[in-house]
């Protein structure tokens, strides 16, 4: 989860995009080749070499020993108590009957800080019945200080040094936002826009879940 993950992703989609096509473009007499070697293939296969196939693939999906899943919209949100900077505490199960959107951020990450304004405009917006927990990720207790007395941030923000609760909601990288209502996860967000942006979008989720 310390990897910034924006455009990344874009990117990653083109290259894997890219690769298919040119997988798929074999000349005509290479097709045959590879269409005679397939029947070839399949004359000598022996039922003993399917099961032997079919084992393999089995053990590749399977998911591996300690493998973390990455939670999906309408998974149960795990529960976790944070001490936030003000000095009081975020039970997430105390907040069941309410919208809560969760953020995971950290300073060193651009598009975490770009999108920070969109928090404090929600909070300032005074909704009924929804609450903002921002946990920062892994950071020492003084940077996260720092950071609240330099920006002037009046959400609420949590300290997560162990990364104990970032460790309940993995992923590949932050921003990571989720809208969450009776305790179920609705949105999932991972990379973000500007400021402004992303306000609309959260505050459009909201609202969705407030009706």
């Amino acid at each position: 989860m310390r990897r910034i993950k924006e455009l990344c992703l874009v990117t990653v989609i083109c290259l894997s995009f890219a690769g298919l096509t040119a997988c798929g473009s074999s000349k005509a007499g290479e097709a045959t080749e590879s269409e005679a070697n397939i029947e070839e293939t399949v004359d000598t296969t022996t039922e003993a070499d399917v099961e032997e196939s079919e084992d393999t693939v089995s053990e590749e999906t399977a998911p591996k020993a300690g493998e973390v899943k990455e939670l999906s919209e309408g998974d149960k949100a795990p529960d976790f108590t944070a001490k936030l900077a003000d000095g009081t505490e975020f039970k997430l199960s105390d907040h069941n009957n309410e919208v809560v959107l969760l953020n995971f951020f950290a300073s060193w990450c651009p598009p975490c800080m770009g999108e920070m304004p969109a928090f404090e405009k929600l909070k300032n917006d005074n909704i009924e019945g929804l609450s903002i927990i921002c946990v920062d990720c892994m950071e020492d207790k003084e940077t996260v200080d720092q950071l609240i007395k330099d920006e002037g941030y009046t959400f609420p923000i949590a300290y997560d040094e162990d990364g104990a609760i970032e460790m309940l909601y993995p992923t590949e990288g932050i921003p990571y936002t989720l809208v969450i209502k009776n305790g179920t996860i609705e949105k999932i967000y991972l990379g973000a826009d500007n400021a402004d942006a992303q306000y609309a979008e959260y505050k459009g989720a909201i609202d969705e879940c407030l009706k």
